[in-house]
């Protein structure tokens, strides 16, 4: 009879024969601080908000006046808790995105937006939220991007968790070692999937059924020309103007071999030489097999770098042949490790949530105290500003009535300065004839006069 043994941690083993099986839990629930974050509905600012009149007061100022607050907004999206309003808070973002306080925004505004759409599945308009970041200005934070990653990765939506491993990748930044681990496990199990081509958001367009088919004629597109001062020059970042979906997905490859220390570690060797793999920068992976050569180098790693030379489609490519033949000789350039890819990573996911979970669930429940006082601090701000520009205005009207005033009482010292201001403001027009207009007499330069002959 079998016995099954469950090990403490949170990767688990299951041990049956000479084979073993991960468990995968990735962070545990504690992680989400439902507690600490549920709190902030309990605070006075909150709990007398409603939503419905909210929204109608943020519309009406829009188009009124074209100006909403930071501190209304980040209001707003801590108070969302069902999805009626989910799609709305994404409008009113991306109009407050268009106006001058836009600079204000607080961080608890990004934080609930992720953590709404989170809740609701939204997965694909949370995608679309992050990539426009010039239309919504949304960027995750240190724990917002792990509690997307962990929620991802437990409903194996791998493309999903890829696709925002990018962005993070994008920005830069994998010094959180939680966030480093769950976005490489991300990438790994999106690129051993048989479906990996394209992410949802960046698929290339099918042609439309009325568009070139078989025994159609195309339809000729209007031209339009418009005048320009001078052309600019086609510019190519190889950064945020990426949208090959493989081309995104081994940089993000790339920066997360070189966030796991380089060559100095079979993940950093094996993920750095995938990435500059799918990355098509074969020049770069030749000179990196050149100063890597006794290395370690995973196995599985090794067999998706051939498979992705594999469906290349430019088979004739200088720099694709001299890289496929450095390939080929890869075993005896550099260690090949037979353990598994798959449980490296998963091994150093233990390892970073293991050390660093607890003390993120405390500083990320600290942080959900801060910024209610935060919120509390902006809101007294907003009303004192309002209130002293409501006391200027009535100081300002006293003023005006108590010159009027003024002037009744001391209308006869006064009266010979008054009529000098009555006519300086008076303005005279010139007189207007309202009859026909005479025509300008002309005069004939060759004309010559008959002449008059004198009666005797």
């Amino acid at each position: 009879m079998l016995k099954l043994f469950r090990a403490p941690s949170r990767l688990g083993i299951v041990a049956r024969g000479s084979l073993c099986v991960s468990r995968r839990t990735f962070l545990s629930d504690a992680y989400q601080c439902r507690e600490a974050w549920n709190a902030r509905l309990a605070t006075p600012l909150l709990e007398k908000i409603n939503l419905d009149t909210l929204y109608y007061d943020l519309e009406q100022r829009f188009q009124q006046r074209n100006k909403i607050s930071a501190i209304d907004i980040d209001i707003y999206a801590n108070k969302l808790v069902d999805e009626s309003h989910v799609e709305e808070v994404a409008d009113l973002l991306y109009k407050f995105r268009l106006t001058e306080e836009t600079s204000s925004t607080l961080d608890s505004t990004h934080h609930a937006l992720v953590r709404n759409y989170l809740d609701h599945r939204c997965y694909g308009q949370l995608i679309e939220v992050l990539n426009n970041r010039i239309g919504y200005g949304v960027f995750l934070d240190e724990y917002s991007a792990n509690l997307t990653l962990d929620q991802l990765l437990k409903g194996k939506e791998f493309r999903y968790a890829a696709r925002v491993a990018t962005l993070l990748a994008l920005q830069e930044d994998f010094s959180n070692p939680i966030t480093k681990a769950l976005a490489l496990y991300s990438c790994y199990r999106y690129a051993k999937a048989p479906d990996a081509e394209h992410f949802d958001d960046l698929a290339p367009a099918e042609q439309g059924a009325g568009e070139a088919g078989e025994g159609q004629k195309k339809k000729k597109k209007e031209e339009i020309k418009v005048r320009v001062k001078f052309l600019r020059n086609e510019y190519f970042d190889d950064h945020f103007d990426l949208t090959d979906s493989q081309l995104l997905l081994g940089k993000t490859f790339v920066e997360l071999g070189r966030a796991f220390g380089g060559a100095g570690s079979v993940i950093g060797t094996s993920c750095e030489l995938l990435g500059l793999t799918m990355y098509r920068k074969y020049e770069q992976a030749c000179e990196f097999v050149k100063q890597n050569a006794g290395k370690e180098l995973n196995e599985e790693a090794l067999q998706m770098i051939r498979s992705t030379l594999e469906k290349e489609p430019n088979k004739e490519d200088e720099q694709l042949v001299a890289f496929t033949e450095v390939v080929d000789k890869l075993e005896a350039s550099m260690k090949i490790g037979k353990d598994s890819f798959e449980k490296l990573i998963l091994e150093q996911v233990k390892q970073s949530v293991g050390e660093h979970e607890k003390q993120q669930i405390e500083a990320q429940a600290k942080l959900y105290t801060e910024w209610c006082n935060l919120r509390q601090q902006r809101v007294d701000e907003e009303l004192e500003r309002m209130q002293r520009a409501k006391r200027l205005q009535e100081i300002e009207q006293l003023a005006v009535e108590m010159e009027k005033e003024e002037q009744k009482l001391w209308f006869f010292e006064n009266e010979d300065k008054i009529d000098l201001q009555i006519d300086s403001k008076r303005v005279f027009y010139p007189k207007r004839w309202f009859g026909k207009k005479k025509k300008p007499r002309t005069v004939d330069v060759d004309y010559v006069p008959p002449e008059v002959r004198q009666r005797n």
